[in-house]
């Protein structure tokens, strides 16, 4: 598939720790804003006091941004009756070097030029990473046909590690349709787009071995439009 990289707007998403391509609205920026300026966790209700906002509003404010990567959310501890809290922080900064995304377009040219399928190599790179963010001993089939709901899982883990790699992620309800906001290693993705991109189509593939999500029907594709690459995973085995 080409990928259409050229011309204004440019397509694609942005690199990760970025604004949103999106615009935000002054709203939900009222509430980064005071994450950002918290000094600590943060519930929906104070949020909605600090903001003048309602806290449903809020809540989906924090919900977007937490989709998007701006946010993380936790659970307060358990005091009483009732569903504990949920805690929201901005989102830390990449920890990693920018030596790492250097790293990675090295790589890539390295790819590029010395192999005889490119893309290939880049997959089945993909794929030795999803073997290590999943850690050894993690079965390649599942025991037992999966459910639906075990299917829906699957493809959420899938998302919230792709969001650990720094990719800012949004989904639809039912986890088959994503939208990818940020890159990690956007620059590398655009100068070899068939390497990088097919690393991360391998990354994807490799998170869903054992899940009984099948990954005939994975389809990423790069630079889909602007702001976003978009990525689908069925929501049953083809029959």
């Amino acid at each position: 598939m080409e990928n259409n990289i050229s011309g204004p707007p440019l397509r694609g998403p942005r690199p990760g720790g970025t604004e949103p391509v999106a615009p935000m609205s002054k709203a939900r920026a009222a509430v980064l804003e005071r994450l950002r300026g918290s000094g600590g966790p943060l519930t929906v209700d104070a949020l909605a006091a600090e903001t003048g906002q309602h806290a449903n509003t809020v809540r989906e404010h924090l919900d977007a941004l937490v989709g998007s990567g701006f946010a993380t959310r936790t659970t307060a501890p358990r005091s009483g009756r009732g569903r504990p809290a949920s805690l929201y922080l901005p989102a830390q900064p990449d920890p990693r070097p920018a030596g790492y995304a250097a790293l990675a377009a090295a790589l890539a040219r390295h790819i590029a030029s010395t192999s005889a399928d490119p893309a290939a190599a880049g997959e089945l790179a993909g794929r030795q990473w999803a073997r290590v963010l999943a850690g050894a001993g993690r079965p390649t089939a599942p025991s037992a046909a999966p459910s639906a709901a075990r299917r829906r899982s699957s493809r959420l883990n899938v998302a919230a590690s792709l969001r650990e790699a720094g990719f800012g992620i949004e989904g639809n309800a039912d986890a088959t349709d994503f939208t990818l906001t940020t890159c990690p290693i956007l620059a590398a993705a655009r100068e070899n787009p068939d390497v990088v991109c097919a690393v991360h189509l391998g990354l994807v593939k490799g998170l869903l071995e054992g899940t009984g999500v099948p990954e005939v029907g994975v389809e990423l594709v790069p630079f889909a439009a602007p702001g976003i690459c978009t990525l689908h995973l069925p929501s049953a085995a083809a029959t």
